[in-house]
């Protein structure tokens, strides 16, 4: 080969690389969530509280205790009656990890699902708009992975866990509503994950989704090879059928837990429709709920403003408009966009509405959604920004997109070191460092089951119930839990019966203090407060 050759292969080789940086940039938007699956995995991380919930169960899928629905709902206390997230698929795909490794395993689930929720999401914006629109999206996708934070991207309660794959269903849906017939896949995969496990999610799913179906219908109907959709559709309803059979199992033959969701009326005080449009408008049109600070401390409390009430009804009339606009100018793609959007930010206000008020007042979590929605509005302004002529043009000189790149790659550095995006960080980081403690040394405690978990004494909200479990599941003993409400959580084999001769017996603070030197004290945690483990036996009765 000669230099002249050689010198004519580099730019080739250049430009190839260059029409790839979509690639790049999604590579680069998902390489913090693997590096903190694996760093977790790698060292003492565990699951705290109910994020070890989910460890828990998901440990007893295709087993005695298989859970056939999700996790149960704390707004059962608002209703007349207890019930379930409608489904466990979260649980079926945590399972095959944290059978192998109940802590690292949960991490590295988790992060392979934001990974996947990620990757979807670009190859549907490709579909949707080219390489050059999963370029672009990659900035406002990396931002939220970098407002969510490190610990965020890993842990399994369903509030932060859904935020990526909710952001995947709403691109999912713009595809299938914009005509592409394979979308529909994805759509039904990620609308199952959402609606089975967070009852939040059903009316946002139901809204967005009746626009992918109207697109799907109407493209069908423009179509002239009709034939082609029987596939991809067939595929979406056994898909559908297969993700869903549990939940159907449980309607017929166990709780009715369905039905009972379907008629559990609210007897609980609701926020109304004017408080929920403050609290969309106040999130959205804020521009410090965008970064760290403003995600950790969210508070719907303190959102009360006529001003972004109103600003949120005109920004849902004015999606709608612009919806309109776009189809009547024969612009499937925009007017999908636009009509996903109208659906997902009127969904926001109607759902905000329907959230109980707690004893706590509203609670932040609920809400966490509002993130994947403020970031698909500014996925959508980012590809309409792209395809101006001046900005088209501009990002056809490779050092502009290699400038995106640089972009995304700045948020990924800001994503590697680790970030507790909480309320308060000093009390996560302690709650970490006492249930790893906790769990070291139970491990090494001599107990045959079945052994009942002891949590009246302890302090409201504590961390340890659910780790202790864990680490008893993962041994092989049996456990049981006192309250009756947990035979919704884990089944009636897992409640206390009175039978049993093992307890261990969880203490915190003053009470803590008192057994630190005690015989029967099995474990000891030093921290504040400090926490300690009784092992209790006696004869059997």
């Amino acid at each position: 080969m000669t230099t002249a050759d050689t010198a004519s292969r580099a730019p080739s080789a250049l430009r190839s690389f260059a029409r790839r940086l979509d690639v790049l940039a999604t590579f680069l938007v998902c390489f913090p969530i693997g590096w903190h699956a694996v760093r977790a995995a790698a060292s003492d991380w565990v699951p705290i509280g109910d994020d070890a919930y989910f460890t828990l169960r998901s440990m007893d899928v295709a087993t005695e205790h298989h859970p056939w629905l999700g996790a149960w709902s704390s707004g059962s206390v608002g209703v007349d009656r207890s019930v379930n997230n409608l489904g466990p698929l979260q649980l079926d795909l945590l399972a095959p990890f944290t059978r192998i490794a109940p802590s690292g395993g949960t991490a590295i689930a988790v992060g392979l699902i934001n990974i996947a929720a990620v990757v979807v999401a670009a190859w549907l914006l490709g579909r949707i708009g080219g390489r050059r629109a999963t370029l672009v999206s990659m900035v406002p996708i990396g931002l939220l992975t970098w407002t969510m934070g490190s610990e965020m991207l890993i842990t399994p309660r369903q509030h932060q866990f859904l935020l990526l794959t909710y952001l995947c269903f709403l691109v999912a849906a713009w595809a299938a509503a914009a005509g592409d017939r394979w979308a529909m896949v994805p759509a039904v995969a990620t609308a199952s994950l959402l609606t089975q496990t967070h009852l939040s999610y059903p009316i946002l799913v139901a809204s967005v989704g009746a626009v992918a179906v109207a697109g799907q219908v109407a493209a069908w109907w423009r179509s002239d090879e009709r034939s082609r959709w029987i596939r991809p559709w067939t595929t979406s309803a056994v898909l559908a059928v297969v993700l869903w059979w549990q939940t159907a199992y449980d309607q017929l033959f166990v709780w009715g837990n369905f039905t009972d969701v379907l008629a559990s009326p609210g007897t609980g005080e609701q926020p109304g429709l004017r408080t929920a449009a403050s609290i969309v408008g106040g999130m959205l049109f804020d521009p410090g709920s965008y970064v760290r600070r403003g995600y950790a401390d969210f508070d719907p409390e303190l959102l009360d403003s006529t001003v972004a009430a109103a600003a949120v009804i005109l920004l849902t009339i004015g999606l709608a408009a612009l919806a309109m606009f776009a189809f009547l100018r024969r612009r499937p793609a925009a007017a999908a966009g636009f009509a996903v959007a109208t659906a997902a930010v009127g969904a926001a206000v109607i759902d905000a509405s329907q959230l109980p008020i707690t004893v706590f007042g509203l609670t932040p979590f609920n809400y966490r959604w509002l993130w994947p929605t403020a970031t698909f509005l500014l996925i959508g302004a980012t590809v309409a920004l792209s395809r101006l002529d001046t900005v088209d043009r501009w990002l056809d000189d490779r050092r502009a997109s290699f400038g995106v790149v640089g972009v995304v790659g700045l948020l990924t550095l800001a994503n590697v070191p680790v970030s507790l995006q909480v309320p308060d960080v000093g009390r996560y980081e302690m709650d970490q460092a006492g249930v790893a403690s906790l769990m070291e040394q139970l491990d090494d405690v001599p107990l045959d089951g079945p052994v009942v978990i002891d949590q009246t004494n302890m302090y409201f909200g504590h961390s340890y119930g659910y780790p202790t479990a864990v680490v008893l599941r993962a041994r092989g003993v049996d456990y049981r839990f006192i309250s009756e409400m947990q035979e919704r959580r884990f089944g009636a084999d897992r409640v206390a019966d009175g039978t049993e001769t093992t307890t261990l017996v969880l203490w915190a603070g003053a009470d803590a203090e008192e057994r630190r030197d005690d015989p029967s004290t099995v474990v000891w945690v030093d921290v504040d407060p400090p926490v300690a483990v009784e092992l209790i036996e006696e004869g059997t009765p």
